[in-house]
């Protein structure tokens, strides 16, 4: 931690030395204060509004991991939302400070749900009337009767002020203050003995939390009725200090650096997990709000999209649990047997081009290093099936489908540098350049974040390979080409992939600076870094095709009006039509 001359020291501002953008999101760290833009942050938070204040963050000074920042986002309070929201409405007026309660405030917050908290949206009665309680408290909002309409204003009039820690010492000072319950606790989500569940729309249920007492107690303060059931309240929320609630993210739980969530759940046993956030462009969003059809079952799929990191390094799930991955997410350690982990980006065409370096490789260790596609087995080495090829430390030897050949003379060792060069053709047809379609996909929610749930089908997958023509894949060995190791290697999308046995080390680089950089390639390369680019394009294209595939209305087969009007639908000009409408809210 930061000493008291270091925090004197520190400038208030934000690590580029700009001025505060209110019309911008900011977040403020917990022990210097200062203001950072959410532009500078090098973490991933997830979808954020200004004047938020449900989240805990350390600047890249503060940290105790340092240079490593640290964040963390909580369930947001209905005083929180309606802070936020009528702060935003405060920015976006220049002359204004009062809003209507039932045609502003109550619809920004409707309509900014998802951005503004990960709890599952109330019904609107009930979210109304939790709004409507939060927005009594008197110090925290101004309330005016104006023209027979209820106006609200926030209390503290300067929106520099608005961050966690003055809402802390807002609390501090009003410590017998009213508390409006998070959305959350208000109405949790059922639970099961299991830690990974269906996730399902609002279940009925009043969120109160029972704590037991202990007999002495209670027999010590039997005196009267009312004296017993005080007593039983009171120990009941003192034992439910340190509990977790359904639904919530402790205030203590530190994230895992550069990533969220802290707890995931690993892709093993034919089962893929995709981490999903809410899809703000979906065309159906409002309708499935609005609709009480849907109650009690699970969420369409089509409501999220897949979360896609803004870095590419080591996935966290997508490798098998007994690798041990270092907090920066580049460096991993092997145990026992032979395991594999895939890189969170892939490719699909073009020349890509990473590094690799051996950090430790003790005796009796070993690894096989290459490329391999999202079906390759993770408890065993890469290159043992159609999926994968790698280039192994011992002898040198190259795998693939389990077949070992001859490739270069005495492997790699301890400290030596590895790149690994891979060429696709461009010419790969659409269907393989575009992700897989994850928003047909059930949901499932694993300590409280929501992930997409897919079944590898092996089968399929090893029918529909086929080679590319001009496919092809080196390796490099401290700068020194070794030799083309594949050619016509099949289509499909490429992760960097290591397999490591018993306790060796490596380290990844996945660019853009790189120590042997490939100067012989035989086309222009990219570093692995520069794939998150087109992997934004080509997701946000996948889900525009999703929308424009399912924009489909049910059509009774005995209508010849409605068949009439559906081929109109589907002509090329309706479609491009459609497609250029769902299209402009993810590029504005």
């Amino acid at each position: 931690m930061p000493n008291d001359i270091e925090m004197a020291n520190r400038s208030p501002t934000c690590y580029c030395g700009g001025d505060r953008d209110l019309s911008k999101v900011e977040v403020q760290c917990c022990l210097c204060l200062r203001f950072c833009h959410h532009d500078c942050i090098s973490l991933t938070t997830g979808p954020m509004l200004p004047f938020m204040t449900n989240y805990q963050f350390l600047c890249k000074d503060c940290s105790p991991a340092k240079p490593e920042e640290q964040f963390i986002k909580k369930t947001a309070t209905f005083n929180q939302l309606c802070t936020t929201a009528i702060a935003n409405l405060t920015q976006q007026s220049s002359t204004q400070t009062f809003f209507s309660r039932d045609r502003e405030i109550v619809p920004f917050i409707d309509e900014k749900w998802d951005l503004l908290t990960f709890s599952q949206k109330k019904n609107k009665p009930t979210l109304h009337a939790s709004i409507y309680k939060a927005l009594g408290r008197e110090d925290l909002f101004v309330s005016s009767d104006i023209a027979g309409e209820i106006m609200i204003a926030l209390r503290e009039r300067s929106l520099e002020k608005i961050g966690p820690i003055n809402e802390k010492i807002n609390e501090i000072m009003n410590p017998n203050a009213n508390r409006a319950l998070s959305p959350s606790t208000s109405n949790p989500v059922l639970s099961s003995s299991s830690n990974m569940i269906p996730l399902q729309t609002n279940q009925s249920g009043n969120g109160t939390f029972h704590g037991s007492s202990s007999a002495n107690s209670v027999t010590s303060l039997a005196n009267s009725e009312v004296t017993r059931r005080t007593s039983k309240r009171k120990l009941a929320s003192e034992n439910s200090v340190n509990t977790k609630r359904r639904g919530e993210i402790p205030k203590l739980e530190r994230l895992i650096p550069k990533s969220f969530p802290p707890e995931y759940p690993f892709n093993k046993e034919g089962y893929r997990y995709h981490l999903a956030e809410p899809d703000p462009h979906s065309p159906f969003r409002q309708k499935f709000d609005e609709t009480e059809v849907w109650a009690g079952k699970p969420i369409p799929g089509h409501l999220y999209r897949t979360f896609i990191e803004n870095e590419c390094l080591l996935s966290l799930n997508d490798r098998a649990q007994q690798l041990k991955l270092n907090d920066d997410r580049l460096t991993v350690t092997g145990d026992k047997g032979y395991c594999s982990v895939r890189s969170t980006h892939c490719v699909s065409h073009g020349a890509w081009y990473y590094e690799v370096t051996i950090t430790s490789m003790p005796p009796n260790t070993a690894a096989r290093i290459g490329f391999a596609q999202h079906l390759a087995n993770l408890q065993t080495p890469i290159g043992t099936d159609k999926f994968g090829y790698s280039w192994r430390s011992r002898k040198g030897t190259i795998f693939h489908e389990a077949s070992g050949l001859h490739y270069s003379s005495g492997g790699y060792a301890e400290n030596d540098i590895l790149g690994f060069l891979i060429i696709l053709p461009e010419t790969t047809h659409p269907d393989v350049m575009l992700p897989r379609k994850y928003k047909k996909l059930p949901l499932v929610k694993f300590k409280n974040y929501i992930y997409f749930e897919e079944r590898d089908d092996l089968r399929t997958g090893e029918a529909n390979l086929k080679a590319a023509k001009g496919g092809t894949i080196i390796f490099y060995k401290n700068g020194i080409n070794q030799g083309v190791a594949f050619t016509n290697i099949y289509e499909g999308n490429y992760y960097a992939a290591i397999s490591l046995y018993y306790g060796a080390t490596v380290s990844a680089n996945f660019g853009p600076a790189f120590v042997y950089p490939p100067t012989d390639s035989p086309i222009p390369w990219k570093p692995l870094a520069e794939s998150i680019t087109e992997a934004y394009c080509t997701h946000a294209l996948n889900d525009l095709l999703f929308h424009l595939s399912h924009d489909e209305q049910d059509i009774d087969p005995k209508d010849p009006t409605a068949i009439a009007k559906n081929l109109d639908r589907n002509s090329t000009q309706e479609q491009s039509r459609r497609l250029t409408t769902l299209s402009l809210p993810l590029f504005e």
